[in-house]
């Protein structure tokens, strides 16, 4: 039997998982609505499993499509400079942010501030694999 390949049934294959993907995630944000309403604290904590289902998938779309997006964009890579000045910018933002929001724990803001720097910056450096080279 000849194998059949068709781009067009390959771009259907992929509108399917981006439909399922979107039912999915319409499905999760319901329960957590639903889940807000009895109860908001139980609704948005780590301990929730449909709380992390939803950030987990959130985040590996955002993860999967970095590398789609700064190809489409064009742009020159960053300098290592720039990248540098972006996690220590991020880095006293979060932190400002967190000791607003827990004055009393100095270093737990830091630690926090830190954590979010450090992965804002991967996300960039990883962007910036695929960007075409210096001007």
């Amino acid at each position: 039997m000849k194998k059949v390949v068709d781009e067009r049934l390959k771009l259907q294959l992929v509108k399917n998982f981006k439909i399922a993907f979107l039912v999915e995630n319409a499905v999760i944000i319901l329960m957590l609505i639903y889940q807000s309403f009895k109860n908001m604290d139980k609704a948005i904590s780590a301990s929730n499993p449909v709380w992390t289902a939803f950030i987990v998938g959130t985040m590996t779309l955002s993860l999967l499509s970095v590398n789609v997006t700064a190809s489409i964009e064009d742009k020159p890579k960053r300098s290592n400079l720039k990248l540098l000045s972006y996690f220590v910018l991020i880095f006293i933002i979060g932190s400002l942010f967190f000791m607003v929001i827990m004055p009393k724990h100095i270093l737990l803001d830091l630690l926090c501030g830190t954590v979010i720097a450090v992965i804002v910056s991967g996300l960039l450096i990883y962007e910036n694999h695929y960007r075409y080279r210096d001007n």
